[in-house]
């Protein structure tokens, strides 16, 4: 009897040193690993996931991983805006992994076997000069040219014809390229986004446009620009009627902009449904939406073309 309870008392004294030495352990291991991290500044449905501290720490790369399946991310991890990617918008779901340059500076996308799945288009206004489109077509690997049409002036707000429109357009198809044509918007209202598109369809009438009427949607960087400060509201009816203007004259109406551009300054909630044209200026892109073109440069090179001329990866 005396035995047994001995037995129980050693028992219970090894059992606590053993908890003791175990306790010991662990604080020591989080005290060596223990780091510390910025304070993030995070949407409210994501905050229960992120914890600074050691937490932090186990769980960082999934919770960016969660963070950029729901939302935009705009800036530098960790210092980051958060954009959320508007409910029931069709996602693409290119493999990054497959965009490969070839020839230099020519990108495409291929399948898992290699067989390329896109071709090369450029796009081109009077600043690039004379073209030799005939030369584009037999040697600089290009299938479309998306030519500027014109453009609203940042401070005046006049809308005017690119000088060499309707030579690109001309030459470009008589080498053979399927042509669609892009306006630089700097509409301010629903009114304005609609004479934009009345000047282009009045200046495309009879020229046999076989690819997408684009509105080009993007900053100014002046001081002095009518759209600046404009409401999201405004800037996205100004695209709304410009597109809706041109799917009703029966054309295919597109939007351009850079990837920051949509998340920020677009209500993507209303714009989805159009064919979208991404800019982003990276080896891989990193946007959520299903999107046509892909341009991935603006310092490209193509035969037939003086200096530099922005590519881009279509997938139609």
């Amino acid at each position: 009897m005396q035995r047994d309870r001995i037995i129980k008392i050693l028992l219970l004294i090894a059992s606590l040193m053993v908890m003791v030495v175990i306790g010991i352990v662990i604080g020591l291991n989080i005290k060596k690993d223990k780091k510390t991290y910025p304070e993030i500044v995070v949407p409210s449905e994501l905050a229960w996931t992120f914890q600074p501290g050691y937490e932090a720490e186990i769980i960082d790369d999934n919770f960016w991983r969660f963070a950029e399946a729901s939302y935009i991310l705009v800036g530098e991890i960790p210092n980051v805006e958060f954009y959320k990617i508007a409910e029931g918008a069709p996602r693409n779901d290119y493999d990054v992994e497959n965009f490969y340059i070839e020839n230099g500076n020519e990108m495409y996308y291929h399948d898992e076997t290699g067989t390329r799945l896109t071709t090369i288009t450029i796009d081109v206004s009077e600043f690039q000069g004379d073209i030799d489109w005939q030369q584009v077509m037999d040697e600089g690997g290009v299938d479309m040219a998306i030519v500027r049409v014109g453009y609203r002036g940042y401070s005046g707000g006049t809308v005017n014809l690119d000088s060499m429109f309707y030579e690109n357009v001309t030459e470009a198809k008589e080498a053979g390229l399927k042509v669609g044509v892009y306006f630089y918007s700097q509409a301010i209202n629903y009114e304005e986004g609609l004479e934009e598109a009345d000047f282009v369809l009045s200046n495309i009438a009879g020229l046999g446009i076989d690819g997408p009427v684009v509105i080009d949607t993007e900053d100014a960087f002046a001081d002095d620009a009518r759209t600046n400060g404009i409401s999201i509201a405004d800037r996205t009816d100004s695209v709304v009627a410009f597109c809706e203007t041109v799917k009703e004259a029966g054309y295919t109406p597109m939007i351009y902009a850079n990837r920051n551009w949509y998340a920020m300054s677009l209500d993507m909630s209303r714009l989805y449904n159009y064919k979208l044209w991404l800019a982003q200026y990276s080896n891989m892109p990193s946007f959520p939406y299903e999107y046509v073109g892909w341009q991935y440069t603006d310092t490209g090179y193509v035969y037939g073309v003086e200096g530099s001329v922005d590519m881009n990866v279509w997938f139609e």
